[in-house]
């Protein structure tokens, strides 16, 4: 009966290293070239003619120059896509369709918007409301970054909300001016929903967001390299373990030990742990899927590249680029944003929407890893690859063949 894990046969290594590439921690190691007997098993040394035969170009593309060279262009362009990713989408914020509200008698909608439009050069969306407790709620809800209240007696308000989005707020203070302008009276700018003292620029959500996806798919990385043996319940075990440690770990240095979030602990202590959970599986799904030589590429290019400048944490979506502004609400990283700022400064208006993305992220990440792993390696530790891509697509060419013989027969 034969195992879920046969033990590493050298025929198995070579197969692996030549149609896939090894899963475990010394993949990147040249595997020696051996012959096998009934008995022993020695290196297969070369001859000296066959050594003096190798061009230099042979030599170069069996060598490890070859990888060393793909390795080098890749981090190349990566490294100028990181930077330009992160220029493009930050670097000079264009504030578009700003949602404000407005509770007045005297102008409409449509006239504030484009009075607004015309003096700023920013478009704004204007949403009418009765009342000024009817704005203030709408701010709480995040419906609008701010609002435009011209009481009875003549006075003019303009509410702004730093927790909102600290770089929207700052864009609407710098056009009180203008607003002024524009109804013909003094405005005086409140700040409905002020950040913390030691976070005025509202960074710090941006940054425990970062830090739970990046050590969430960093911890992968290391726990496969270094306990390359685990078996499957192993590995899942280990990826949970290390994800609530990790995410306490950023809940509690934020929150109780520098005070530099109010944070509500133990809810965003789950978010953390959860976003951890979600970055490290698809990490696990991509090296199980393509091997781990690669795995780091794609991860790198949904998370760095991606999910971390659309998240809204550093640049209120609104003032993203459209496919960033898009992006960040049905990735990991901006859905962490959004939860762990309702749970810390709008406890009482949370939205379902980010938990949604979260779970999931979870279930297909996690889903696809599961399944792909068991197919090609078993439930156990990592032994030869069951299944390869190239033997599935095989599969159909000998299914026909066979087909045809017994046909002739």
């Amino acid at each position: 009966m034969r195992a879920a894990y046969p033990t590493e046969s050298t025929k198995g290594v070579l197969e692996w290293n030549r149609e896939e590439g090894p899963m475990t921690s010394n993949e990147n190691a040249a595997e020696p070239e051996t012959t096998t007997t009934s008995e022993t098993t020695e290196t297969a040394e070369p001859t000296a003619t066959e050594a003096s035969a190798a061009t230099p170009s042979r030599r170069f593309r069996d060598g490890p120059h070859l990888p060393a060279l793909v390795v080098t262009l890749i981090v190349t362009v990566v490294a100028g896509l990181f930077a330009g990713t992160y220029a493009w989408a930050m670097g000079d914020p264009q504030p578009h369709d700003v949602p404000i509200g407005l509770v007045s008698t005297t102008h409409t909608p449509t006239e504030l918007a484009t009075e607004l439009q015309a003096r700023t050069g920013t478009s704004f969306v204007v949403r009418p409301y009765d009342t000024e407790a009817d704005a203030e709620a709408a701010i709480r809800e995040q419906v609008v970054y701010g609002a435009l209240v011209e009481e009875p007696d003549g006075s003019v308000r303009f509410y702004v909300s730093s927790a909102s989005g600290a770089s929207v707020a700052r864009l609407l203070e710098a056009d009180a001016p203008r607003l002024e302008q524009s109804i013909g009276r003094p405005v005086t700018v409140i700040d409905a929903h002020p950040l913390g003292a030691k976070d005025p620029n509202g960074l710090v959500l941006f940054y425990v967001a970062l830090a739970a996806v990046v050590i969430g798919f960093v911890g992968a990385i290391q726990t496969r390299v270094n306990a390359a043996k685990l078996t499957l319940a192993g590995e899942l075990f280990w990826d949970v373990v290390r994800s609530v440690l990790g995410g306490f770990a950023i809940a509690f240095t934020v929150g109780p030990l520098l005070g530099v979030l109010p944070i509500p602990f133990f809810p965003v202590w789950g978010v953390l742990a959860l976003t951890m959970l979600i970055a490290g599986a698809t990490y696990s799904f991509w090296r199980v899927l393509i091997g781990g030589r690669w795995a780091m590429l794609p991860t790198w290019i949904v998370f760095v590249l991606i999910s971390n400048p659309s998240s809204g944490g550093a640049v209120a979506p609104e003032l993203l680029p459209p496919f960033y502004q898009f992006m960040g609400r049905w990735l990991p990283t901006g859905a962490t944003v959004r939860a762990v700022r309702d749970l810390t400064y709008f406890p009482g208006n949370l939205h379902l929407e980010p938990y949604i993305v979260l779970v999931v992220w979870l279930v297909a990440s996690v889903g696809l890893f599961v399944a792909v792993r068991l197919f090609r390696y078993g439930p156990g530790a990592p032994g030869d690859i069951l299944h390869t891509w190239r033997s599935m697509a095989r599969r159909p060419a000998h299914a026909e063949g066979a087909a045809g013989a017994e046909a002739a027969a």
